[in-house]
């Protein structure tokens, strides 16, 4: 039998390593891009637990002061802040900026940035939830009454363009930047402290605040309620009414129909001489008299202010301040210098004109210790207090001057402040009076902006007449730049500088720099040497 031929060895197969084979400058490499991770990890972990941020603005605007600091890391709870801005308002970016320092501080802050123009689902919720209202600009732009919102359960602040920052200087180019000292304001004011209640009378026909109608004065408590007040119906003809007005911060008599009784105005002058503030709303009150008109019952009340109501229809007699149509009895006023009245008086700049509608007019008293009276709102020297109205519904033009009339300049509104009650009181007794409910109404806040200096008026008493100083340590920033103002002078200038001047210093620039060429060429052609003849013979 042929013998079997051996067959070769099989070589060994090497066992199947799970991870490739690396020398030592792999290694090397590869642990060092561990640890350049471990590094990097360990230091976003610090800088999280330490964050610091570098504030290089010139006035270290977005540098915290120390009460804003401890506010932040002294809340007790989570505080919602709702920012209602787009890229389009010029403060967007001022406010993240601010508000991106205040995380830093603490964790308790829920921050919701909502771009009206792009986020409309959760721009409704949020108005929904806070009843804000909206509306459009002229460029289309969608804005909200209230551009941030600070909310702690039920309790929440509404902040305008106007509380973050100040005009400070009357050409409006110059603003202070308040940014800061309105958020900080807005988390003190939900964390502690109640807001100021505003009591409406009710009981003698005044306008009701919950009503939005052209009779009511539903517009006015929607301002009221964005400035952050409480606005309560308190009725002084009810029963168990000895002290109606306990709680109140400001009471407003928005718009008698019928007269107080005695009891009624007493209890008033009691609280008013004991530290209240008062905005009476008084219109004309028709009724069955000699005159056609009757008393109001408040001498009592007005009498320590230094104010006295007169019983008479104010009149106005010059055409350009009245409107047509309307008999003389709707009319423009003048604004006195006050501070209720600091953006109604005339100066460089157009200011928002206050009309009025069926007032009356009011002068000084003289009760003995009462303060002197100041003016707020006056009507022409052409007006007149017409003392009877009876027979007014058969007149088909507008009544005439006669004797007995009281002539004018006549005071449409007064505003007055008698001295603290208590060393600690932010101030004393105050009391403005309107001879007028028409610019409480909504139609009055409904006005286009150069007519609605009656509800700014307003707003501005009851600013006035509740106002309690915020102690907040928070220093005022620097005033920057917000604008230009152009009249015509600077017109003809930038005229001259755009079509004259820029054209011609390009020109001659232009010139210079043809010039300088053509004179550099020259000279680089006089130094450049002769090429040295070439001898043609061969060999040489």
């Amino acid at each position: 039998m042929a013998a079997k031929k051996k067959e070769p060895p099989k070589e060994k197969k090497a066992p199947r390593r799970l991870l490739p084979s690396i020398d030592a400058s792999q290694a090397s490499t590869l642990i060092g891009l561990v640890a350049a991770m471990a590094v990097v990890v360990l230091l976003n972990v610090v800088a999280s637990r330490r964050y610091t941020r570098w504030d290089w603005t010139t006035d270290k605007r977005y540098t915290l002061s120390p009460a804003t600091v401890q506010t932040l890391r002294d809340l007790p709870e989570t505080i919602q802040v709702w920012v209602l801005l787009g890229p389009q308002d010029p403060i967007e970016q001022s406010v993240k900026q601010l508000l991106v320092a205040y995380q830093a501080e603490t964790t308790k802050l829920d921050i919701h940035y909502v771009d009206p123009d792009r986020d409309t689902v959760a721009l409704e919720d949020v108005r929904k939830r806070f009843k804000i209202e909206t509306g459009r600009t002229e460029e289309g732009h969608v804005v909200a009454d209230a551009i941030v919102v600070v909310a702690r359960g039920d309790r929440r602040w509404f902040l305008t363009s106007n509380d973050m920052v100040e005009v400070s200087r009357a050409d409006d180019t110059q603003v202070k930047p308040r940014e800061e000292r309105a958020l900080t304001g807005a988390i003190r004011s939900v964390l502690a402290g109640e807001k100021t209640r505003i009591c409406f009378t009710a009981g003698h026909g005044e306008m009701n605040p919950l009503d939005v109608g052209d009779r009511g004065a539903g517009m006015l408590k929607d301002v009221l309620d964005k400035d952050n007040y409480e606005v309560l119906i308190v009725d002084t003809a009810g029963p168990n009414a000895q002290q109606p007005y306990e709680g109140c911060g400001v009471v407003v008599i928005a718009g008698l129909r019928g007269a107080f009784t005695k009891d009624e105005a007493e209890w008033l002058r009691t609280w008013l001489l004991g530290g209240g503030s008062l905005l009476l709303a008084a219109s004309p009150i028709p009724g069955d008299t000699d005159t056609g008109l009757v008393s109001a019952n408040l001498e009592r009340v007005l009498a320590p202010f230094g104010v006295a109501l007169d019983e008479d229809l104010v009149v106005e007699q010059n055409p350009e301040l009245t409107f047509p149509g309307a008999g003389g009895i709707r009319f423009v006023v003048e604004a006195r210098k006050h501070d209720i009245t600091a953006g109604l008086v005339k100066g460089e700049r157009e200011v928002p004109r206050v009309v009025v509608h069926f007032a009356r007019s009011m002068r000084r008293g003289n009760e003995p210790g009462s303060p002197i009276a100041q003016d707020l709102l006056v009507a022409s020297p052409t007006s007149f207090g017409l003392t009877s109205i009876v027979g007014a519904a058969d007149w088909k033009d507008a009544p005439q001057k006669r004797p007995g009339d009281v002539a004018g300049p006549l005071p449409i509104a007064m505003g007055s402040e008698r001295p603290k009650t208590s060393p600690a009181a932010p101030h004393g007794p105050r009391l403005v009076v309107v001879g007028t409910a028409s610019v409480l109404t909504s139609p009055s806040f409904r006005e286009p902006l150069p007519l609605r200096g009656g509800a700014l008026f307003v707003e501005s008493a009851i600013s006035w007449l509740a106002s309690k100083p915020q102690v907040l340590d928070v220093p005022d920033k620097s005033a920057v730049a917000a604008g230009i103002r152009i009249n015509d002078e600077s017109r003809s200038t930038i005229g001259r500088y755009v079509i004259l001047f820029m054209p011609a210093t390009v020109a001659l620039l232009g010139v210079a720099i043809a010039v300088f060429r053509r004179a550099g060429e020259g000279a680089a052609k006089k130094t450049k040497p002769k090429s040295a003849p070439r001898d043609r013979r061969r060999g040489k």
